[in-house]
Parts: C-alpha cells; structure tokens; sequence
C-alpha cells in the first residue's frame, strides 16, 4: 500500500541547462582590460584610475567570476579557470591600487613587478592550454602575456616606456577579445555566421 508521503514526493531534480557564458567572460575582459589599458598607455591621465577599478570591481571580478563559475558547472575546465582565476587578478589588482600599494614603504616598484610577473608566469601556460583551442583565443593569450611580461618588466626597471607599450598591446587584446563576444553573440541569435571567429 501506497502512503501519502510516498504519493505526494516531489519528482527527482533534473540537470539544468545552462548557457554559454563564454561571450559573457570575455566581455568583461574587454571592457575592463580596454579602460585600463587607456590609463596604462597614457591615453589618459593615471588620475582617471579610480573609474578603472569600478570596472575592475563590477565587471572584471564579479561578472569574470560568474562566468567562470558556469564553465565549471558545464564541465569545461579551461574556460572555467581563466575566466575565475582572472577574475581573481582584478580583485587583487583593485585592492593593491586601492589600498594595499599605499601602505608599501619599501622595494615598491620590485613587488609590483612580482605581482605582474606572477600572472605572466600564469597566462604563460594559460597560452599554452589555448594552443588546443582556436587562433582568436591563441591571439588574446599570446597578447595578453606579453602585456604581463612587458608590464613587469616596466615595473621592476621603472620604466614608463614598457608600461605604455604594455597599455597598447591590452588596448588590441581588449579589443580582440571584444570581437570575439560580439561573434559569439552575434552568430548564435542569427544562428549562422555573421561574424567569423578563425
């Protein structure tokens, strides 16, 4: 015999079907790279930082992280982890300007190139990974550890020549990085190829 409580139990869940959050991630890097990337190059003043880091907060942190986050939930693993651990580049970026980097009395110009050494080491073999992928994400990997290497390299030697040049260079991986959201979104609501990705 059958019990009430056996009678009314909720079906079993079942997966939910999630979107691409690709177009998603790589929007927030671009918008927020692209506006850093005009303070890095001198395009405009360092005293504009601030507005930098509202985007750093917003979009490449928050917005990066739910991304990545998704990618996770869906079983990729690589765009997971760069969209997360990118995610976690702007947060730390945005509390050393913010907060920390004042406080340093010392060697200020060498912790700042370890910081951006670091996560040139870490895009590296993010570059490496993408190699499997495709030659639009090739291209924003291969640019984007450049822009790591040239920004540390400017940081250790106090050299505003390498960080502007590092500034130009993320002016075109946020830029490259920009097209590709557009084509992902693009190409799937006129479901065909409207914008090419090679």
């Amino acid at each position: 015999m059958t019990t009430t409580a056996e009678t009314t139990a909720a079906p079993p869940l079942t997966d939910v079907a999630w979107g691409d959050p690709f177009p998603l991630g790589l929007a927030s890097f671009g918008i927020s790279a692209l506006v850093l990337a005009s303070v890095m190059s001198g395009l405009i003043d360092a005293a504009a930082t601030p507005a930098v880091l509202s985007l750093a907060l917003a979009l490449g942190f928050t917005t990066e992280l739910i991304a990545g986050v998704i990618h996770f939930r869906r079983g990729e693993t690589f765009p997971g982890m760069v969209f997360t651990a990118y995610a976690g580049f702007w947060l730390s970026y945005a509390l050393l300007v913010q907060f920390y980097a004042p406080q340093v009395t010392a060697d200020g110009a060498a912790i700042t190139g370890m910081f951006l050494l670091a996560w040139a080491i870490f895009s590296t073999y993010m570059l490496l990974a993408a190699l499997r992928t495709n030659k639009t994400t090739i291209a924003i990997f291969a640019l984007l550890t450049a822009v790591f290497y040239l920004a540390s390299f400017g940081a250790f030697l106090e050299s505003t020549g390498l960080g502007e040049l590092a500034g130009y260079l993320l002016i075109l991986d946020a830029a490259l990085a920009l097209y590709a959201s557009a084509a992902i979104i693009v190409n799937t609501t006129w479901e065909r190829t409207v914008l090419p990705v090679p």
